[in-house]
């Protein structure tokens, strides 16, 4: 209750009182209220006397709240004190107390850890500022309250919107101003926060004023007067008054204005003095000159000067002192208006206020010129003063009324040529003046409909999305059920497959309404059908069951025409009765819509008689939107499934074509190799059968010597020598190879040697990379690994094939340098360097992502190194990096542990003795 008095202690008076009363009824029994509810109480109480009586005379309950909160360290209560107190000193125009007051609450606030309100305070402060000078307060707050302050806070942004709007108005900006002010108008209204409300209400009227636009002016101001009605607060009404009165006036209706003068009385001297009444005296005070009743404006002048000598501001001051010397004169006490009129001249020189000093020496012309008859010199000098203070001002235009004055007074004493010369300039005066206040006059006819089309357009939308809520999750606001359909909700939609979202749909529909019966079908656009893959009766799941658009069915007229349908039975009748299933009474289906789509149908059945009534229909609805969400999520996740699954198959054939595109080359390579021992083979093996038939010959024509067969087995014995040999030779390279390719074709983890491995694979790539004359050299220390011996061919064969295809041009030779070193850490680093082309930046960039080639053309699927990053990082548990430079090669650098972990713990291998491997080049 004491937090609902807090947040409607601007809204509603009566409230308000009400609530005060039935505290008051409880305080004798303060056990039974919380702690801090008494101090908070006082607090409001504090806040309505602020309002309903005098400014002042709520100071002492707000010192009591304060100590109470202070008491029980109640930090968000001391910064409301201090914010309320704050309002207080601004209303009696005590800015330096209304300042130390401010940032008081925003400590508290701070230490409180209450964000939103220090927000709100820091807006405060910033609106505060804006009565003083409008140069300091946009310094000080610039890059603080930005045009997106306050965006989640209504509260800091009412605030922080009448600061700019402030601002907007001291800088003359009206039409800013205008637009600002009126959306901080709407968000006081939308909090309950009357008399801020009020003041922005008040404040946009005089900016049309401003613009010269008095009637939009006097609805603005009309539009206060009924706010402060309705809540019933003193000097609201009496400010509100006021300033229509000043608007009256300004239209020349001096009546009516004086109603208002005369009602706005009753309602401020109430309450102390403060530079708003200074303001209202003077202007009652001009408004009955105007009428011609000087002495009773006089007694008002006399009041504002008093008050503004309290509050030391001299503007007002002077300003009523310059109107009491006019009162004065048209009172006949002609060497006082002088005597003051002078003296008012001297103080607005001293202040240096030049336009205030404008305004008293016109005044003291007047009285000049009324006192010294025919002689018109001392009228004629002051007047000339006045304009020449006017022509020292940058951008100030001098009135035609003075400048008429002027040129009557030249011509008065037969100076006609100056006459002409102030007439003119008085014409120039008056036609500048006249375009000035029509061209505000058209920028306030813009500005009337841009805020119009602006609110206009603003509750449009804002009933569009009220529409839309209503129609998708409008329940009664007292039935509890609204937080179980939030959970609900979430549960459904958290499924991403058919079954899941079908079977929780079922499980909460059931709880939360009367569902004999459900059944959920798609709709297939493509078949023309209803397809209802889910049916449940009486807890038993039923069979699908498919159902023609075109069909007599309650389920295919809710999809073809897309709205809710409900049948009751007639004359004890049901309404429909699918075969298989029992007879029901009350049938609901509402189409399962995302958009204009419609992705399914519900449908609800009960035996019951009239068993869906508004809440039920409402919680339906509601379960349908959550579950049409859902539905087009396990729609999109089984497609997107599906797409993941193709793309995977594909990439899956792509890596394999990839390896045995490079097993292809391995191959070509071997058969390379292997042709030329077989070929030296074939062709002592011939040879030896040459040699063997001419022995054969010799010996049947008895011509063979000792000498000859000496030398026939000597060659023989050469021929079978180097058969072996290229035969010894050919078949280490097919064991190589067999070695390799029974590797790359498994899974299997094994010891191996490390430089025996790599310079199998160099011997079987040799083909590819020294057929254009490249060298291949390997450095490699005696590593005994135990990892995947396929997956590291796959990687080196397919960075060895990256070096022959793109770092040497076709018509270039280079070196190959492969070397490979055990680090810390059980950590094996291998380096494969050339000193080819290298790459740009931008290609190195994506050197491993699928698919990315920079020779296409050549029939090249971008797959080598992206399987080679693949095998290194995930199946060898290491990483590889490329460093390369356009014009300086490229190293390709892989760090792989020497010895996989198997469940947390590595295998136990003998490590050999420490040597190195090198092999300078092959031949």
């Amino acid at each position: 209750m004491a937090t609902l008095a807090w947040y409607m202690r601007h809204e509603k008076k009566a409230v308000l009182d009400d609530i005060l009363e039935l505290y008051a009824s409880l305080a004798a029994r303060s056990f039974l209220l919380p702690a801090g509810w008494t101090y908070r109480m006082t607090l409001i109480e504090a806040e309505r006397v602020r309002l309903t009586q005098a400014p002042d005379d709520s100071c002492e309950l707000y010192e009591a709240a304060r100590r109470g909160f202070a008491q029980i360290s109640d930090f968000v209560g001391l910064g409301d004190v201090c914010l309320s107190l704050a309002d207080l000193h601004l209303m009696c125009g005590r800015m330096a107390e209304a300042s130390a007051q401010s940032q008081e609450a925003l400590d508290f606030y701070r230490t409180a850890g209450d964000t939103r309100r220090e927000a709100v305070a820091l807006a405060r402060m910033a609106y505060q500022s804006q009565y003083g000078s409008a140069s300091v307060a946009l310094e000080q707050w610039a890059g603080v309250i930005t045009d997106g302050f306050g965006a989640d806070n209504p509260a800091a942004a009412m605030y922080a919107k009448g600061y700019q709007g402030g601002i907007a108005f001291q800088f003359g900006r009206f039409p800013q101003a205008i637009k600002v002010l009126t959306e901080a108008f709407d968000l006081a209204q939308a909090l309950g926060a009357n008399w801020l409300a009020g003041q922005f209400a008040i404040s946009i009227g005089s900016a049309y004023a401003n613009l010269f636009d008095l009637p939009t002016a006097m609805e603005w101001k009309e539009k206060a007067y009924g706010i402060a009605s309705s809540v019933g607060w003193p000097l609201a009404l009496g400010i509100s008054l006021a300033s229509m009165a000043e608007t009256t006036t300004s239209l020349k209706d001096f009546d009516r204005a004086r109603r208002y003068f005369d009602q706005a009385t009753d309602y401020l001297e109430r309450f102390h003095s403060s530079r708003r009444h200074v303001i209202f005296y003077n202007a009652h005070g001009n408004l009955l000159l105007q009428i011609g009743q000087a002495e009773q404006a006089l007694a008002l002048f006399d009041r504002a000067q008093l008050v503004a000598r309290q509050l030391r501001q001299d503007d007002i001051r002077l300003s009523s002192l310059i109107s009491k010397a006019l009162a004065l004169h048209r009172l006949n006490r002609t060497a006082e208006a002088r005597e003051l009129a002078f003296s008012t001249c001297r103080e607005a020189v001293d202040a240096e206020r030049p336009y205030l000093e404008i305004r008293a020496l016109q005044t003291l012309a007047e009285i000049q010129r009324a006192d010294a008859g025919a002689c018109l010199d001392q009228s004629i000098r002051t007047l000339e003063r006045a304009v020449s203070v006017g022509d020292r001002l940058e951008g100030f235009v001098v009135q035609s009324d003075l400048l008429t004055e002027l040129a009557r007074d030249y011509e008065a004493i037969g100076d006609y040529q100056k006459a002409l010369h102030y007439e003119r300039r008085a014409r120039d005066s008056w036609q500048r003046n006249f375009d000035q206040q029509n061209g505000a006059r058209i920028l306030a006819m813009q500005v009337r409909f841009d805020t119009a089309r602006a609110k206009a357009d603003a509750e449009h939308h804002r009933e569009l999305a009220r529409s839309e809520a209503a129609r998708a999750t409008a329940l009664d606001e007292a039935n509890q059920i609204l937080e179980r359909l939030g959970q609900v909700g979430q549960e459904i939609t958290a499924k991403l497959d058919y079954e899941g979202v079908f079977q929780t749909i079922y499980g909460h529909i059931k709880e939360l309404m009367p569902a004999d019966f459900l059944s959920i079908g798609l709709v297939d656009e493509d078949r023309q059908i209803v397809d209802v893959r889910y049916r449940v009766e009486d807890g038993q799941r039923l069979g699908p069951r498919q159902v023609a658009l075109s069909a007599d069915s309650l389920v295919a007229l809710c999809a073809r025409e897309n709205r809710e349908v409900l049948s009751r039975s007639q004359d004890g009748r049901p309404p429909t009765q699918v075969p298989g299933t029992r007879a029901m009474h009350t049938v609901l289906v509402r189409p399962l819509t995302i958009g204009d789509r419609v992705l399914g149908v519900i449908s609800v059945q009960s035996g019951e008689n009239d068993a869906y009534g508004q809440r039920e229909r409402r919680i339906f609805r509601t379960l349908c939107a959550y579950s049409a969400i859902a539905l087009s999520n396990a729609e999109t996740y089984d497609q997107l499934d599906r797409a993941v699954s193709d793309l995977r198959e594909a990439l899956h054939r792509l890596v394999q074509q990839e390896k045995m595109a490079a097993l292809g080359q391995l191959v070509a390579g071997v058969a390379h190799e292997v042709n030329t021992p077989l070929g030296v083979t074939l062709s002592a093996i011939s040879l030896l059968h040459d040699n063997i038939h001419s022995l054969q010959e010799s010996l049947s024509s008895g011509g063979l010597t000792r000498s000859n067969l000496t030398e026939h087995l000597q060659t023989g014995l050469e021929l079978s020598s180097l058969a072996q040999r290229n035969v010894v030779r050919a078949s280490d390279m097919i064991r190589s190879f067999k070695e390799v390719a029974v590797d790359r074709g498994s899974d299997d983890r094994r010891v191996f040697d490390l430089g025996d491995y790599l310079r199998e694979i160099a011997n079987l790539m040799k083909a590819k990379l020294t057929g254009s004359g490249s060298q291949i050299s390997l450095d490699i220390d005696l590593i005994q690994m135990d990892t995947y011996p396929g997956a590291l061919a796959q990687t080196i064969t397919n960075l060895l094939a990256n070096v022959a295809d793109h770092a040497y041009g076709p018509d270039r030779a280079g070196p190959i340098r492969v070397q490979a070193r055990q680090t810390g850490n059980d950590k094996v680093e291998i380096t494969v360097a050339d000193e080819g082309e290298g790459m740009v930046a931008e290609v190195l960039a994506h050197v491993f992502d699928p698919f990315f080639t920079t020779n296409r053309a050549a029939g090249h699927m971008g797959l080598g190194l992206h399987v080679a990053y693949n095998q290194v990082t995930q199946r060898l548990g290491g990483s590889i990096h490329l460093h390369s430079e356009p014009g300086c090669g490229t190293v390709a650098t892989i760090r792989i542990p020497r010895e996989l972990q198997i469940f947390g713990r590595s295998r136990a291998i003998h490590v050999a003795e420490a040597s190195v491997v090198s092999i300078t080049s092959f031949p």
